[in-house]
């Protein structure tokens, strides 16, 4: 329902001309017809309400929410530090944002599964609600965006949408979107969770360790790319030792011969497709770690 609010709003404001002031109350209206007036009639109470409740909970919620605050608002000061600099940043430099959504997800999938979940949806509506806004350069946003954007755009940019942190998004919340039942805190949870950090083994670890060292300390080039053996042997030796961490602090048990073996088998291999992919490797990367997990 969101995703088809905003595609409404996105319709009216090209064939309207929808701008300033009318194009923010075209926002709400459309918010409130499309989105959360069905969403009261389907769950029979407010959904601000319900949410609000989900998010002050408990303590530990609370605490985990702020956290997730905190991050959002050190991604937001990195942009500002960017739009400042003269120059685009660098393919190592964009990696940050891994390692923030890796400080995002991790403590998410371990202790507010749910909410992040509902987070991951609503922040895939906002990204598509704010290229919006930078496209059709509505203020007082349109420019802050299109700086931004010029700032840290990367190769895979090429066209009018800004796809990197939309795949970016996809690809650490893909296996959660599409595992049966990813947050059943049942017996067989821990077992499960292995699958569910593809994104972040693939895409935040894996991705991130490749481009840092291969650009800091790769020698040896793959043929025709700018990719190195020791940016793949970095993202390979990384992504074990997150593995290693997370059996030695409970979350993953069972770890048996069998299971190791395809584990390291997964990590390889989508650690070769990395390294000989250039385009959407973020979507990729995931979906094919999951399979050979789950």
């Amino acid at each position: 329902m969101e995703l088809f609010g905003i595609l409404i709003l996105g319709a009216f404001a090209v064939n309207f001309n929808l701008r300033h002031y009318t194009f923010y109350f075209s926002m709400v209206f459309i918010f409130l017809t499309t989105f959360l007036i069905p969403l009261h009639i389907f769950l029979k109470r407010s959904p601000l309400l319900w949410v609000l409740n989900l998010l002050t909970k408990d303590i530990a919620t609370m605490k985990v929410v702020l956290y997730w605050l905190i991050c959002s608002c050190l991604a937001a000061l990195v942009i500002l530090r960017h739009r400042k600099m003269a120059g685009k940043a660098t393919s190592a430099e964009r990696k940050i944002f891994h390692i923030l959504a890796i400080a995002v997800y991790v403590p998410g999938l371990m202790y507010e599964c749910n909410l992040l979940y509902l987070g991951s949806g609503i922040l895939l509506g906002i990204f598509f609600l704010l290229e919006m806004l930078r496209n059709l350069t509505i203020p007082p946003l349109g420019n802050l965006l299109q700086e931004s954007f010029t700032a840290l755009k990367d190769e895979k940019d090429a066209g009018i949408l800004a796809v990197t942190p939309i795949y970016l998004l996809t690809g650490f919340t893909l296996p959660l979107w599409i595992h049966p039942s990813p947050c059943d805190l049942t017996d067989s949870a821990f077992f499960n969770f292995l699958p569910l950090m593809s994104g972040i083994l693939s895409v935040g670890v894996g991705d991130t360790a490749a481009s840092v060292f291969g650009s800091k300390y790769g020698k040896h080039f793959y043929p025709d790319s700018q990719k190195t053996i020791e940016g793949t042997l970095a993202s390979i030796l990384c992504q074990l030792l997150s593995v290693y961490i997370l059996c030695q602090i409970g979350y993953i048990v069972n770890m048996d011969l069998f299971l190791v073996i395809r584990v390291t088998v997964a990590i390889v291999f989508s650690s070769l497709i990395e390294a000989l992919t250039d385009q959407i490797d973020n979507l990729i990367l995931p979906l094919i770690m999951y399979i050979m997990l789950v």
